[in-house]
């Protein structure tokens, strides 16, 4: 049975592993929040989706308690915690696990080949929703799927065995080698929406039902696509635009994890998403205004907490 280790056990990482379990993987979910812990183990873990409600006996853990060897961890965690949570769990890596990076923004790689070889680096996106609704509690009424791929290599052996786990488990999952497109991507789409959702203390829906807020997504998404493209990575607006609006129509009421963050009184990932942004199209000669006021406005948010 294959060990997958879930490091950062919040609405995203609960929903993951749901699915290696139901998959039949042997999932430890490790954070650090213990009435998170405890909740999951008195009761389960409750996921309720559009096919219902589910308790899922699940083993939650501090990341000292993590015990064994995993043969695949999955990254959760806020981008800037990266290093501190994986040199947590640095007992329960070993030569031959491998680390798999969902997290949002840009450079995740890199940071991920610091602990372990660097053909064991497997990076990718989600675009499904999900929300923690309370101690051990997620719900995801929306739809979505999943991409991945090895970060710094072409055998894509292991990494097609996470896909197939992750479809099993309900989740739709593809491979894709054009990886790098699909992160940009994602991360022009998070640095339009996610933080005009924190500054407006609303929810997609509210994005899409208004012009003045569609005409700054589609700034951004267009300074975005230029630093993508001037950085070596082909991409194209019309798709990010696209799921723009699907995802002012589908996740409506889904409140993005910046927005979460700001709420709760912690820090965003806005530097590894519109900051990224901003790095990278500074670094080949381009500005993005648009992108960069909004990553300026939720740093002043940040400062207020």
């Amino acid at each position: 049975m294959t060990n997958v280790t879930i490091l950062g056990a919040g609405a995203m990482g609960c929903l993951y592993g749901a699915a290696f379990h139901r998959a039949g993987w042997n999932v430890l979910l490790v954070d650090v929040n213990q009435e998170q812990i405890d909740a999951i183990n008195t009761n389960g873990l409750e996921v309720d989706t559009r096919a219902g409600v589910e308790h899922l006996p699940i083993k939650a853990v501090q990341p000292a308690a993590a015990d064994g060897t995993a043969d695949l961890v999955v990254l959760f965690t806020k981008t800037f915690q990266t290093d501190r949570a994986l040199e947590g769990i640095a007992h329960h890596i070993g030569p031959e696990t491998y680390i798999l990076s969902l997290q949002n923004g840009l450079g995740n790689d890199e940071s991920v080949a610091r602990h372990v070889e660097r053909e064991r680096v497997l990076v990718g996106v989600s675009m499904l929703p999900s929300d923690l609704i309370g101690p051990g509690r997620i719900r995801s009424h929306g739809e979505g799927s999943s991409k991945l791929y090895p970060a710094f290599t072409t055998d894509d052996s292991f990494a097609t065995q996470v896909v197939d786990a992750l479809n099993t488990g309900g989740l739709p999952a593809t491979l894709d080698p054009d990886i790098a497109a699909a992160i940009w991507s994602k991360a022009i789409f998070n640095a339009a929406m996610n933080p005009l959702c924190t500054l407006t203390r609303r929810t997609p829906g509210f994005l899409g039902a208004h012009e003045e807020s569609q005409a700054i997504i589609r700034d951004v998404v267009l300074e975005g696509v230029a630093a993508a493209n001037a950085n070596g990575v082909p991409i194209q607006p019309e798709p990010i635009l696209e799921l723009t609006e699907m995802s002012a129509k589908d996740h409506a009421d889904h409140e993005p994890s910046m927005l979460q963050d700001i709420k709760a009184g912690r820090r965003t990932e806005v530097d590894a998403i519109d900051g990224a942004i901003v790095r990278a199209a500074r670094k080949a000669g381009l500005t993005a205004p648009a992108t960069e006021f909004l990553w300026r406005m939720v740093k002043l948010e940040e400062a207020k907490l």
